[in-house]
């Protein structure tokens, strides 16, 4: 799979950029609220992530099935199901680097551990594939790789004997401790492409292949705490994503693109868009996380459910609810106790204001006493945060 690392010199200057740019995102905000933005990230990021694979569920049904919310019709409630486990598995990996900060995300074992998590969340149905002449079906086995080889479009993957010694190689030249911060992230689209260029498994590698990114992207210290997705800009480019992955297949042109049996200049390219979306993704969301901007967003959006231009899960949109959304985005969370000073209100009614932004998702809390904190729901997200997806009917 030579070469392994892309043209570092040509990449480096955007790579710097992204880092910087990572790193200082929302450094504006409250801790408590970029937790919030984080954990509507996760749903933005599962939602893009199942858009590539053509499973279009969209946020508004993803936080259903986060409260166990399910659809009637059984094609809907699978890929609810689907998305439940992308979301849980995401929280393993950030839950998993906190406790192994110096995790080799690329390692076959942590590998085969993405995915035997995943797909022993999934229905049943998701489990089984056709083969490549489309003529049986093939059991996915959770965590285990393929007993078999399969094409891919034009790219015959490796012989289904030769992936054991090729995901060892792939984690020594992958493995984030071997390079520098700076170096990882070049190297980060390479390891993106060749994973999928490996295909371990009978399904799932494009699941897992984003996963792991995520992962490697908060393991060298630019996953902006949960505050940009790079799956969002990929879905996005979709075509563009597809070709360039497509391209990196190439064998050597001729005997200026590299040394080893790939095209150099093909690997370069796709680590060059890989790092550009990612750029565009981080930029974008530093527009949205502004403070100021994001209160008045806030106000606005308060204003035209006032109205009835904007329809919630429920009626009557309260001012006083807008004003405790507003103190929420800057104090991140308030204690119970405080809330009918800061509405002017007496406490009943103050009490009634919680209860409706709870039950719109506005608002979490661990018990019935302890501080409220700030939540973005979906069916809110895209008056919140413009363009991070299409509103749907709730």
């Amino acid at each position: 799979m030579d070469p392994t690392t892309p043209d570092l010199t040509r990449l480096k200057p955007l790579a710097s950029e992204l880092m910087n740019a990572a790193r200082i995102l929302g450094g504006r905000l409250h801790p408590d609220t970029l937790a919030a933005v984080s954990g509507l990230l996760r749903t933005v990021n599962c939602y893009y992530s199942n858009l590539i694979e053509g499973h279009d569920t969209h946020p508004i049904e993803i936080d259903r099935a986060m409260a166990a919310d399910y659809s009637a019709d059984p094609k809907r409630r699978s890929l609810q199901l689907e998305a439940r486990a992308h979301i849980e598995v995401q929280l393993l990996l950030e839950k998993d680097l906190v406790a192994h900060p110096d995790r080799n995300v690329c390692d076959p074992d942590y590998l085969r551990w993405i995915h035997r998590e995943f797909y022993e969340r999934l229905p049943g149905e998701f489990r089984i594939v056709r083969d490549s002449t489309g003529t049986r079906d093939l059991l996915v086995s959770p965590g285990e790789l393929r007993t078999y080889d399969v094409q891919v479009g034009r790219h015959i993957a490796p012989d289904h004997r030769e992936l054991s010694a090729l995901l060892a190689r792939y984690a020594t030249a992958y493995d984030p401790s071997r390079h520098s911060d700076l170096d990882a992230l070049m190297a980060l689209g390479a390891a993106h492409h060749r994973l999928l260029w490996i295909h371990p498994f009978g399904d799932g590698n494009g699941r897992v292949a984003r996963l792991m990114t995520d992962a490697y992207l908060r393991r060298v210290g630019v996953g902006g705490h949960g505050l940009w997705t790079a799956s969002r800009g990929l879905a996005r480019r979709s075509t563009d994503y597809r070709d360039g992955l497509a391209a990196a297949d190439a064998d050597r042109w001729n005997d200026y693109d590299g040394r080893g049996p790939l095209s150099l200049k093909a690997l370069s390219d796709f680590c060059e868009f890989f790092l550009e979306v990612c750029l565009d993704q981080v930029r974008y969301m530093d527009t949205l996380l502004d403070v100021n901007h994001l209160v008045d967003r806030v106000k606005t959006y308060g204003r035209a459910r006032a109205a009835g231009a904007i329809v919630g899960p429920e009626p009557d949109f309260r001012s006083e609810a807008t004003l405790l959304l507003e103190h929420l985005v800057l104090r991140g969370n308030i204690p119970r106790s405080d809330v009918p000073d800061l509405l002017r209100l007496h406490e009943r009614t103050a009490r009634r204001v919680v209860r409706f932004l709870t039950g719109e998702g506005f608002i979490e809390s661990p018990t019935t006493r302890a501080p409220i904190r700030l939540r973005f729901p979906a069916h809110a997200a895209p008056y919140l945060f413009p363009d991070l997806y299409q509103p749907r009917s709730l």
